[in-house]
């Protein structure tokens, strides 16, 4: 009978396009990943902010992860985003950028300062050398050190410096905003595989319920077909029945695995391999629609989403750096001064050392030759004079204005002036791109949510009627009033009605917060 089971299992997955249950399991399946693909597509334009991880763990545990038995890790919605901001990469880039956005807003900021640089060198002659305090040749080795120190500050370059700090300033607001938005997108990539957990627990508990409830009607049938009350072939497709609830039971199970690999991925950290979420606790769907029209949210939504803002910034910004590229065509007017000294020890201290005479030659004076003897002083060298002493002796400084005109640029100023405004049309049309999916991204979410909330209310109709049904079907089948066929087709429809109305549950209790968030309201359950 083992063997017979699991060759049924096999069959089953074999006819997965054929069987009617495996349409419904892949059917249901299916709608989930839609919603999941439509969630993500607007998430990756106007993410959630971080307020609404905060409000879905509203009523449920405040507590710090903790490592469990067998290296499950339990965590909490805030716990599990939490740790996806600190280790994701994107945000830690994103993080990063601002942080280089600042340092460039301080760089424009300092560039109104002077600037000064400073100068030494040091210079050797050999052999026949000029005395640079005598300008006469000598010969002797000599080296010669000079030192110089200059500044210069810019008076006025059209406002190119101002300009350029106010475009830096709203860079920087714009990427601290497109940093909100980084940490809002990955926070709802955690809150879809948090939910998704949720649904697949919820459904895996379903096929597992459906499961017990066939094993006890085999171990029923089993009795009466012992008795001889019902035929053998009642038994052999009641296992068969379960078979197939088995092969559901374990792709629930592996969607559910999937569900939590998503999640794991989303918070790399290698210490965590094995999670068990905290189920939230979410309210039972109010089908009666959203209180709010599409021209409301939009309002509101336009006026707080980080993308608008940004997108807004970055044409404020487009307008400076049309300022900073005009300045090209405006005279630069600077201020500068220098100093400079220099030392060799070619300039030496001299002391008198007695006196010496010296023969001018013969003068002829009244017919006699009478020499010409001078009596001078004597001198001698006492050293070099001191390093700082002939610094301040040939100390020099001076100081002006200088200003540059540009008279002809071969066409650069005005080829960037032009490049400015196409950057500001390209800032201009790409924040009315950003409104326009923002509009289609709540009207996509409205008409959705009206449907989920008929999905809802239409599932919910069917699963209390099927019950009756199942419950009646059963009945009659123990009986002997009903073939098995009828039996299972009751029983079929209605674990397909209970997993719809699990993914309803989902789907219009997600999109309501979507546009809750939109709204700008605080997302409570």
């Amino acid at each position: 009978m083992k063997t017979l089971k699991i060759i049924i299992i096999q069959c089953f997955h074999l006819s997965m396009r054929d069987s009617r249950l495996s349409q419904t399991f892949l059917n249901q399946k299916l709608s989930f990943v839609t919603l999941n693909y439509q969630i993500t597509n607007a998430m990756n334009r106007f993410p959630l902010f971080l307020i609404l991880i905060t409000c879905l763990t509203f009523q449920s545990k405040a507590q710090n992860a903790v490592q469990a038995s067998g290296n499950e890790t339990k965590l909490g919605l805030q716990e599990a985003v939490n740790i996806s901001l600190k280790n994701n990469i994107s945000v830690k880039q994103s993080q990063n950028q601002v942080l280089l956005n600042d340092l460039q807003l301080q760089q424009s900021r300092f560039n109104q300062l002077p600037n000064a640089s400073g100068n030494m060198s040091e210079y050797f002659n050999f052999g026949r050398s000029l005395d640079p305090f005598t300008n006469n040749y000598v010969a002797r080795n000599i080296n010669y050190n000079q030192v110089s120190l200059t500044t210069n500050i810019i008076i006025y370059n059209g406002f190119q410096l101002k300009n350029t700090i106010a475009q830096n300033d709203i860079l920087l607001k714009a990427t601290q905003f497109d940093l909100q938005a980084m940490k809002e997108n990955i926070s709802l990539q955690v809150v879809l595989a948090y939910l998704n957990i949720m649904n697949a627990e919820d459904q895996l508990v379903i096929s597992q319920t459906q499961t017990n409830i066939t094993k006890l009607q085999i171990d029923r049938t089993d009795k009466l077909v012992k008795a001889g009350s019902l035929a053998q072939s009642n038994l052999f497709d009641l296992k068969a029945q379960l078979a197939t609830e088995e092969a559901t039971v374990i792709n629930n199970q592996s969607t559910l695995d999937l569900a939590r690999l998503t999640l794991i991925q989303l918070l790399n950290d290698r210490n965590i391999t094995n999670i068990k979420v905290d189920r939230i606790t979410v309210p039972t769907p109010a089908t009666s629609g959203y209180e709010a029209p599409i021209d409301k949210i939009y309002e509101v939504a336009e006026s707080t989403q980080p993308t608008v803002k940004a997108a807004d910034l970055r044409i404020k910004g487009a307008d400076k750096a049309i300022e900073v590229a005009r300045a090209g065509f405006l005279p630069i007017i600077t201020a500068n001064a220098n100093f400079g000294a220099n030392q060799s020890n070619a300039q030496k201290n001299y002391i008198q050392d007695g006196t010496k005479e010296q023969n001018f030659g013969i003068v002829k004076f009244n017919g006699s030759d009478i020499p010409l003897i001078v009596t001078q002083p004597n001198f001698a060298e006492n050293g070099t004079i001191g390093y700082f002493s002939q610094l301040s002796n040939t100390a020099n400084y001076g100081f002006g204005l200088n200003a540059n005109i540009p008279i002809f640029s071969k066409y650069a100023n005005k080829s960037n002036v032009t490049r400015a405004k196409i950057q500001k049309d390209n800032a201009n049309l790409n924040a009315q791109q950003t409104r326009l999916t923002l509009r289609q991204n709540i009207e996509t979410a409205y008409t959705n949510l009206t449907n989920s909330a008929k999905r809802y209310e239409a599932f919910t109709v069917q699963v209390s009627a099927l019950e009756e049904s199942f419950r009646a079907a059963e009945s009659r089948f123990n009986a002997g009033a009903i073939d098995f066929v009828s039996y299972s087709l009751q029983k079929t429809n209605l674990d397909k009605a209970k997993g719809n109305l699990v993914q309803a549950k989902y789907d219009f209790i997600f999109r309501t917060k979507i546009l809750d968030y939109y709204q700008n309201k605080p997302l409570t359950f």
